[in-house]
């Protein structure tokens, strides 16, 4: 026998753990550390994806209305810190409810997914762009003046009613009206967003006396 072993033999005799037992319960509380280590990465996406679900609209890919109140939120803490411009524009679709009488209602959700692109193809990749409502939709434009704000919108107003979206061989013909609010001292997120409805709520009566001429 080798002194190590002889050692060894010594050691256990003694009435110490064995040199064997230590190493094993050792290779255990690796096993049990990396097991943990495995759970908490999984539970990390897990609670990533909810985190991402729970800021999207259930039917477009745009962000949902408590992210864009929040998204609202912060900046006007930006606004009040660094008075960091933004302009906040509420969308309201244009004859949503005649689109779902006629064709169905899969086709008023698909009217709804065409401008959802539309609108998120064109602003830039700082800007926000979320489904506030049922016909409702909402964009903040950063570092923007009310000027250039307006003149956003009439880009996208017409970027949404230039071309006719096709629904199973149907033309689908999609239009809105825009409404700008601009941040404000004082003012709260439900502030920013009543006053961009006003403002859309001004167009829609201007529409309204166009089309009732």
């Amino acid at each position: 026998m080798d002194s190590v072993g002889g050692a060894r033999i010594a050691v256990e005799r003694a009435g110490f753990v064995s040199v064997d037992s230590i190493e094993d319960q050792l290779r255990e509380m690796r096993r049990e550390r990396d097991a943990l280590r495995r759970e908490n990465r999984i539970l990390k996406i897990a609670v990533a994806e909810l985190e991402r679900v729970s800021e999207r609209d259930t039917l477009t890919p745009l962000f949902n209305r408590r992210y864009f109140l929040t998204a609202i939120h912060q900046r006007l803490a930006r606004f009040e810190r660094h008075a960091e411009s933004a302009a906040v524009v509420f969308i309201d679709v244009n004859q949503l409810k005649q689109i779902n009488d006629t064709l169905g209602h899969a086709a008023g959700d698909f009217a709804l997914m065409q401008i959802a692109g539309r609108l998120s193809a064109s602003i830039r990749s700082t800007d926000v762009a979320a489904r506030i409502g049922g016909d409702e939709f909402g964009l903040i434009l950063d570092q923007s003046s009310e000027k250039g704000a307006r003149a956003q919108i009439e880009r996208l107003a017409e970027v949404l009613s230039a071309e006719p979206a096709n629904y199973d061989g149907q033309e689908v013909r999609l239009s809105a009206c825009f409404g700008v609010a601009m941040l404000q001292t004082g003012m709260s997120e439900s502030d920013v967003l009543a006053a961009a409805d006003r403002d859309m709520y001004r167009c829609k009566q201007r529409e309204f006396a166009r089309t009732h001429r």
